[in-house]
């Protein structure tokens, strides 16, 4: 089967990996450069769950993401405005770890070393100029014609692919603001990620490793339009207090932010050839970290399908299967989002009865958890 794949990031690249260890014709159309991971950390971090680390581990990728770029953590924390706290464990579950951290430029740079080993071909700094979905052939930037059997649209929230498909969506910004920070830590932390959520909108770590850690502070869009226009020493004076008591003294290295906004298509596949993955099918509020984890579910899922089934079924399959889980985990975060930072008294009061009981009934707790690290 020809597969062509128009984005190669994280997902594209995963997908075009999966397509092509099963012996698939697989081609890469990516409208950026290669990726090249170097230098400190990017602040481009993603959050990997353990099931997706050992699918990654499985499909030969995880070896070749550099070492220094992949932290595994153990334990995870959740604390409302209210001081209500829940502690989970890699324990819990007897795994070895919970997820790992991971830069997002290591794991791409991994993923095109792979493709370059499996003779994938790659355009890269290419796009799609005319898309002939009834004939199943794309005319690139560069002048290459390219049929297809199945065409992937991997290229992000506001995805070519879907446009060009007439696939709509539906959506709307949480007029929010995700900032993110690297920071250098005089003692180093513990491999355990933690969030803490107040009314104006909550505040998270992740551990890096090598006294590296991720700050990461959600607040409204007008407040962080009014600090962001401050100087950057104001700005990191800001986070010293805001963190200081949870990981002691440490040194801000870069930040920089980027706008909230949830989506989802109206449809995943088209014309009973082209289907859409990752961001671009679904764009998630950033809470938990399951952008991309639900993304690596879209790959894993859609390469299931097309073993079992003819490929217009399996689409049907794929998205019948995917459309499910993707808006479960949309509307679970929307509830936290809303829950955890509401100033009324009765979402406050049911978030600290729910965190308590989590707490205290192992077997809660632990079904709680296999879900977050995609067990189940």
């Amino acid at each position: 089967m020809k597969v062509v794949v128009i984005g190669g990031g994280m997902v594209g690249a995963a997908a075009a990996v999966a397509f092509a260890q099963l012996g698939h014709q697989v081609t890469v159309v990516e409208a950026g450069a290669r990726i090249v991971s170097e230098g400190e950390w990017d602040l481009r971090i993603s959050s990997i769950h353990q099931q997706n680390v050992e699918w990654l581990q499985q499909q030969g990728t995880w070896p070749l993401i550099r070492a220094e770029r992949r932290y595994p953590y153990t334990g995870l924390s959740v604390q409302s405005q209210d001081g209500q706290r829940v502690d989970f464990s890699h324990e819990d579950v007897a795994a070895p770890a919970l997820g790992a951290m991971v830069e997002n430029k290591a794991l791409q740079a991994a993923l095109w070393q792979q493709l370059d080993a499996l003779g994938v071909e790659l355009y890269e700094r290419t796009r799609v100029a005319q898309y002939q979905f009834d004939e199943r052939r794309v005319t690139l930037s560069n002048g290459v014609e390219l049929s297809y059997d199945l065409l992937i649209g991997a290229d992000g929230g506001n995805s070519q692919v879907a446009r060009a498909a007439g696939i709509g969506y539906r959506g709307w910004d949480y007029d929010m603001r995700c900032l993110l920070a690297i920071a250098e830590v005089e003692v180093d932390v513990p491999p355990a990620t933690w969030e803490i959520f107040r009314p104006q909108g909550p505040y998270a770590l992740l551990p890096l490793g090598g006294q590296r850690v991720c700050l990461i502070d959600y607040r409204a869009e007008s407040t962080w339009q009014e600090l962001l226009a401050q100087p950057t020493d104001t700005l990191y004076d800001m986070l010293q207090t805001l963190f200081e008591p949870h990981i002691g003294a440490h040194r801000v290295l870069s930040h920089g932010s980027f706008p909230l906004r949830r989506q989802r298509a109206l449809h995943y596949h088209r014309n009973q050839s082209v289907v859409l993955i990752g961001d671009a099918a679904h764009s998630i509020h950033p809470l938990a970290g399951q952008g991309v984890n639900l993304g690596f579910a879209d790959v894993q899922e859609l390469v299931e399908q097309i073993a079992r089934l003819s490929l217009a079924e399996a689409l049907v399959a794929y998205e019948r299967r995917r459309v499910g889980a993707n808006q479960q985990m949309m509307r679970a975060m929307d509830m936290i989002h809303v829950g955890f930072c509401s100033k009324h008294f009765l979402p406050r009061g049911a978030i600290a009865l729910g965190l308590t009981g989590v707490q205290r009934i192992a077997p809660l707790k632990r079904a709680l958890l296999l879900r977050a690290i995609g067990y189940c």
